[in-house]
């Protein structure tokens, strides 16, 4: 007869018990001071904004954009994307590019419209005339970074067979390229038809002027509170951040809180060791598991701090993002919601867990609009990938302003290739692009490029609200109002009605 390993009394209490209460008591709440640390747009005077008294008393209207197909799957449940074959990615790719192909050259013909003849080119194939190419900037090295002469440009398979040039873009008087934007140059074939010399360089497609009413059924001051993980340090499980930050929105009392994984930080290092330990458990202890870690100390504490919000201000929206970086969140993006993607890795009772948190659960990435303003947001850092992946810019000047400028012409929040981040399910990948291809007025991310802010580029507000917890270092948060326009309208943009604050914690 096999002899059997003894189960820890804490385990045996814990079988069978998903939705039980911490195992330990609340802990109490360390004091930490909630600070101003910038302001866009601080001209708005939030108190005397009309509208602001009772704003609280009606929710908001929440609707969610794009096809919920693409981050579900049969019976609504998560997607299998392990099986997904090359043939089904390379044909994402090339459906894509050969969509917005037409408008790429319309995009050339509104630059020139002296050219009234201006002729359509295909990818590898030499003309003596002067023609528009469009296709995807590819880097020549494998591992190289993108520069202007290490630049190709590759035809979609419909109508180039996939052919690639070489692009000379040393007589555009300017440039704006990273690997995998979809563009349009104009210029002249070389003799061999390998080389393109373009003298045009059309970095995606133009951006629409931002209305001059955004949210035009929105008559009252909105507020939103953003919230971005890690939620703790990276040398411990101590979740007071998050517990003062759940407690300063109880006390603003938001129409909408957005909370932004990881709620449990793969980059812990008690967590990434095996060693989870939270505060006040001795080394001579059991380390907990990343299922306990979940249901028995983060989701707890977190329903806490939405009971108390909940109190304070019945009305308020709580709306939950997934992340990549989620301990036990194996689901690339577009990430299904936590109680698909993460539920059914907590064991019995762990979706339903979620699911009582009394929070609206929503993808990776996630389009919605909040009473008509539109909003795109992940958790995910979407600057980033665009400025390390070998930008070239000419002239060379506010490289963060034109990255983000980049997402709003390219019409998506990824669209670096080689993906980054590589966890993207590429048969799916249309769930990364801004639905019907309509600009958001808000996108919302965390990002370690620049410094948490919001930032105006092209009439659209980016907001970086940074990360709650740094990995050796306290961090912040960001909270987004919106003013409602005047009687005559003459302030309806969103330019001079959205104002984004963000506020450090301090001990």
């Amino acid at each position: 007869e096999e002899a059997a390993t003894p189960v820890p009394k804490r385990m045996r209490q814990a079988a069978g018990d998903d939705l039980a209460d911490p195992i330990t008591p609340e802990p109490p709440r360390k004091q930490l001071q909630v600070s101003l640390k910038s302001s866009v747009n601080d001209r708005i005077l939030i108190k005397s904004a009309p509208g602001a008294a009772g704003a609280q008393t009606e929710a908001v209207t929440i609707q969610m954009l794009g096809d919920a197909k693409l981050w579900t799957g049969a019976r609504g449940g998560a997607y299998a994307w392990m099986d997904e074959s090359l043939e089904e990615r390379a044909a994402e790719r090339d459906r894509r590019l050969a969509e917005v192909e037409a408008e790429l050259v319309a995009a050339v013909r509104a630059r020139h419209p002296e050219l009234e003849d201006l002729v359509v080119g295909v990818v590898g194939r030499p003309s003596q005339a002067e023609v528009v190419l469009c296709g995807r900037i590819l880097c020549e090295g494998l591992e190289g970074r993108l520069n202007e002469r290490a630049m190709l440009l590759e035809g979609s398979r419909s109508s180039a067979k996939g052919m690639r040039v070489q692009l000379n873009v040393s007589g555009c008087p300017s440039v704006s390229a990273f690997p995998g934007q979809l563009v349009a140059v104009l210029g002249r074939s070389g003799t061999s038809g390998t080389t393109f010399h373009a003298r045009d360089f059309v970095p995606g497609l133009a951006v629409p002027p931002a209305p001059a009413l955004v949210a035009p059924d929105c008559r009252r001051l909105l507020h939103m509170m953003v919230l971005s993980g890690p939620f703790c340090t990276r040398d411990g499980l101590d979740y007071a951040p998050l517990q003062e930050a759940l407690a300063h929105a109880a006390e603003a009392a938001p129409q909408t809180l957005l909370i932004l994984g990881p709620l449990v930080d793969a980059g812990n290092r008690g967590i990434a060791s095996g060693e989870a330990l939270l505060p006040g458990q001795g080394d001579e202890e059991d380390p907990l598991s990343y299922e306990e870690v979940y249901t028995r100390y983060v989701l707890p504490l977190l329903r806490q701090g939405v009971d108390r919000l909940r109190a304070a201000s019945p009305a308020t929206k709580v709306l939950l993002v997934p992340s990549l970086e989620d301990v036990l969140n194996f689901h690339p993006m577009p990430q299904p919601p936590l109680d698909l993607s993460l539920g059914p890795s907590l064991g019995n009772g762990g979706a339903e867990q979620l699911r009582r948190l009394g929070v609206e659960l929503l993808p990776n990435p996630a389009h919605l609009t909040v009473d008509g303003l539109r909003l795109t947001v992940t958790s995910a850092d979407a600057l980033s990938p665009v400025l390390r992946s070998g930008l070239v810019l000419r002239p060379e000047e506010r490289k963060i302003e034109q990255a983000l400028r980049l997402i709003l012409q390219q019409r998506s929040l990824f669209p670096v290739l080689p993906r980054d981040p590589p966890q993207v399910s590429e048969a799916r990948a249309s769930a990364l692009d801004f639905p019907d291809g309509a600009l958001p007025d808000v996108c919302i991310f965390p990002s370690a490029s620049g410094t948490a802010s919001g930032s105006f580029v092209d009439g659209r507000l980016f907001v970086n609200p940074g990360t709650v917890c740094r990995p050796a270092a306290l961090g912040s948060f960001a909270e987004i109002w919106l003013a409602p326009p005047s009687a005559q309208g003459s302030n309806g943009s969103l330019a001079e009605r959205a104002r984004v604050d963000v506020k450090t914690f301090s001990k």
